[in-house]
Formats: structure tokens, sequence, C-alpha cells
């Protein structure tokens, strides 16, 4: 099963050179430990420029943002990405940390920042050579805010500009001498 994956993998198309991806996210923030009797629905955006270094491996960074009516949430990540282009498509697993910032609209409307670790991926569909659709990124957001562990799943979708190109080497079958 795996030689097939990596068989199908293998005849991928090129993948962008530089990608800058903006969008709306939602963030289902772990508030509870804060003092919230639930999770947190929060809405926002999130932006985010990478280089792909290789075919398959590239850095990126991460701004988003995300707002309630008590309480908001925003990181500054730095990382890298796994590329995995299949037929017209092209997937992404991303790792990211740095910070993040929060701040409590109730009380003593305090705000805090902390290291963020994000964990995740995406799916980016084809709309033009220079643009595409990330349909879907799922991220897994871990925090320490206000000393309290926040474990958090962020989901995003927008749009992707796509600029130049990493063109994948193909193999090539060794030439046959003529009799």
């Amino acid at each position: 099963m795996i030689p097939l994956l990596l068989g199908s993998l293998a005849a991928a198309q090129d993948v962008p050179r530089a990608q800058v991806f903006g969008g709306i996210s939602y963030l289902r923030f772990d508030s509870q430990p804060l003092g919230f009797s639930n999770y947190s629905n929060l809405g926002g955006y999130t932006f985010s420029p990478a280089f792909n270094i290789t075919h398959r491996f590239g850095v990126i960074a991460e701004i988003s943002g995300q707002y309630g009516q008590h309480i908001n949430f925003r990181d500054l990540t730095f990382g890298g990405q796994a590329l995995f282009p299949w037929r017209n498509k092209l997937f992404l697993l991303h790792g990211m940390f740095f910070d993040a910032r929060s701040f409590d609209s109730l009380g003593t409307g305090a705000g805090s920042t902390s290291r963020a670790i994000i964990g995740g991926g995406a799916m980016d569909y084809p709309l033009s050579p220079r643009f595409s659709w990330r349909v879907l990124q799922v991220d897994y957001v871990r925090s320490m805010l206000f000393h309290t562990d926040q474990n958090s799943v962020r989901v995003s979708t927008g749009l992707v500009y796509n600029w130049k190109t990493i063109h994948h080497r193909r193999h090539k079958a060794p030439a046959t001498p003529a009799p």
C-alpha cells in the first residue's frame, strides 16, 4: 500500500516557489481554564506567507487573530511545511511555534502572552496559474495563556497567491543505443 502511495506522489506536478495565503478563520478556543463556562467561538483572519525551498519542503510564517465578545486570541508563529502535490491539488503539513497573545475583557481586563505551538495541514485547489483556493486548513493550537493550558482547534479557508514554480524533476529512462 505504501509503495503505491509513494509511487503516485512521485508523479506529482510542479509546486509554487512562494505562496501568500489570506483568509477567514474560526477558532474553538479552550477558554474553560480561564473561567468561562464553555469553549469560546472566535472568528477572524489568518495571513501566511511561505517560501518553498525544495519540491517537498518550505518555511512558513503565520499571523492570525480571532475575536469574540469577551476574549480574543492572536498569534505570530514560524516554522516549516511539507508539500505533497497530488494530481491538481497541493496538500500541506506544517508545524510552527512562537508567541500567542490573548486579552480577556471580563473581570480585570487582563492580557497574557505565551508560547504557541501550531500543527496542522491544508489542501489547496488551483483556480488559475497564480491563484489557488485553500479549501480547508485545520490547525491544532496549543498555548499557555494566563498560566493555564489551552488546547484549541482552528479552521481556515481563503485565497492563495502562488509566485513562480519549482519544477519537479522526473526520472528519464536510459536511452537505448541504436544498433
